[in-house]
């Protein structure tokens, strides 16, 4: 393997959205997870500790939590940057959240300024920028990473489906 990349990870855990979020369509699968994850504390002390049995390096996708704002990324950055890992991914990605992650994905600015504030706090690691293909031009997106000094990117994670009513599993018009 190149490379283990985690789920999303934030500082305290994060309940994802209710269930149903998995729905099979004739074309593939449709999901809205909400970036559910036991927080950093519990990959510390669960998680990092499995991967590090093999010889593969580590990349720990994280993301401002459910307040999903530039200063949560900086808390979640600079914790990662004391652990024993070998890269962070931000995640800018995400859809099926309320706050950060597409709020920050889908400009040139946005997307520069939260990639500026991760990498003065990610000083010894490698930082990767999961961008959102849910913009006209994804290229203004990634020259605000490449500029705030992200090391790579990441293209294409989710694109936004229709709305559906998960309850009535019928698409809200």
């Amino acid at each position: 393997l190149g490379a283990i990349i985690t789920k999303g990870t934030s500082m305290k855990p994060k309940m994802g959205n209710k269930p149903p979020r998995i729905a099979e369509t004739t074309s593939g699968m449709m999901n809205a997870i909400g970036l559910e994850n036991p927080g950093l504390d519990y990959f510390v002390e669960n998680d990092l500790p499995f991967l590090k049995q093999f010889d593969t390096p580590i990349i720990v996708n994280c993301f401002g939590g459910a307040e999903g704002t530039i200063g949560a990324y900086v808390d979640i950055c600079e914790a990662l940057n004391k652990l024993p890992i070998d890269g962070v991914e931000i995640n800018l990605s995400c859809p099926n959240v309320k706050a950060g992650c597409l709020a920050f994905g889908t400009t040139y600015e946005g997307v520069k300024e939260i990639t500026s504030a991760c990498r003065k706090v990610l000083t010894s690691k490698p930082l990767i920028v999961k961008l959102t293909p849910n913009v006209t031009d994804i290229t203004l997106p990634a020259k605000g990473a490449e500029e705030a000094g992200a090391d790579a990117i990441s293209l294409i994670n989710t694109i936004t489906a229709m709305k559906i009513d998960i309850e009535k599993r019928r698409p809200i018009l």
